[in-house]
C-alpha cells in the first residue's frame, strides 16, 4: 500500500512540474522572448537549465506540440512555431505600458534581490551562480540565453522567501519579455545582460544584500534604456 502511495505522489510530483515546465515555456512563447524559428536547447542541455529530469523536459515539449507552439522533429532542435499554428493563445491577458512594467520591475526586483541575498540558502545561492555561468556558454545561442536568463530570475524570486512577491514578479516578469528582447538584441546587449546577471548572483553569493540590490537595479536600468533605445530605432525607421 506504501508503495502505491509513494508512485502516486511521485507521478502527481512530475505531472505538477512538467507543467508548470510547459506554462513557462509557453509563456515565453506568446510573450514573443523566444520567437518563430526559435530553435529550443537540446533536451539533456534544457533539463540542466531548468534543473529538472529529460523526462518532464520531453513531456513539456510534447505538451507544447499538442498546443501547436513548437514542432518536434527527429534528431533535431524543438522549432518555435508562428502563431498561425497555435491551437489557443497562451499567456496572460492583461497588457501593461513598459513603463509600468519596468517601474514594478524596480520596486519588486530589487527588493527581491536585497531578500535573496539575507535568505537564500546555499543550494540556491549554489544553483543562481551556476545559471549564471550556463548562460555565459549560450551567448551563440539566443532561446537557450533566454531559457537560462528567465530560470535565474525565478529562482531569485523564490529565493527571497516571499510567495505574494514571488507570485507578483512572475507576472511583471512574463509581461516584460517582449522589452527584454529588444533590449537584449543590440550587439554586446547580451553579454552585458550576462554580466549583470554574473554581478548579482556574485552578491547573493556573498550574502550582501545592498550589493544585491544595488546590482539589480543597474540591470534593470540598463535593460530600460535598451529597450527605449531599441523602441526609438524602430519608431523612427
Amino acid at each position: 500500500m506504501q508503495h502505491s502511495f509513494d508512485l502516486l505522489r511521485s507521478a502527481v510530483s512530475k505531472r505538477t512540474m512538467r507543467e508548470q515546465i510547459t506554462d513557462r515555456l509557453a509563456g515565453m512563447i506568446a510573450s514573443g522572448l523566444l520567437r518563430p524559428g526559435d530553435a529550443l536547447p537540446g533536451e539533456r542541455e534544457l533539463a540542466a537549465q531548468l534543473d529538472v529530469s529529460r523526462e518532464t523536459v520531453r513531456g513539456a515539449i510534447q505538451a507544447l506540440a499538442a498546443r501547436g507552439l513548437v514542432e518536434v522533429a527527429q534528431g533535431a532542435r524543438s522549432r518555435v512555431l508562428p502563431a498561425a499554428s497555435w491551437v489557443a493563445r497562451p499567456g496572460p491577458a492583461a497588457r501593461y505600458t513598459p513603463e509600468e512594467v519596468h517601474g514594478a520591475r524596480l520596486v519588486l526586483e530589487v527588493a527581491a534581490a536585497r531578500d535573496a541575498a539575507r535568505n537564500a540558502d546555499a543550494p540556491t545561492r549554489a544553483r543562481l551562480t551556476q545559471l549564471a555561468e550556463e548562460q555565459g556558454r549560450a551567448l551563440d545561442d539566443a532561446a537557450a540565453f533566454h531559457i537560462c536568463g528567465s530560470e535565474f530570475h525565478a529562482t531569485l524570486q523564490r529565493a527571497a522567501g516571499n510567495r505574494l512577491l514571488a507570485a507578483l514578479l512572475a507576472e511583471a516578469y512574463g509581461q516584460s519579455s517582449e522589452l527584454s528582447h529588444r533590449a537584449t538584441a543590440a550587439p554586446g546587449a547580451m553579454r552585458r545582460s550576462w554580466l549583470d546577471h554574473k554581478r548579482i548572483a556574485a552578491a547573493i553569493a556573498a550574502r550582501d544584500p545592498e550589493a544585491a540590490a544595488a546590482a539589480m537595479r543597474q540591470h534593470l536600468d540598463r535593460i530600460g534604456r535598451a529597450a527605449k533605445r531599441a523602441e526609438d530605432k524602430r519608431d523612427a525607421a
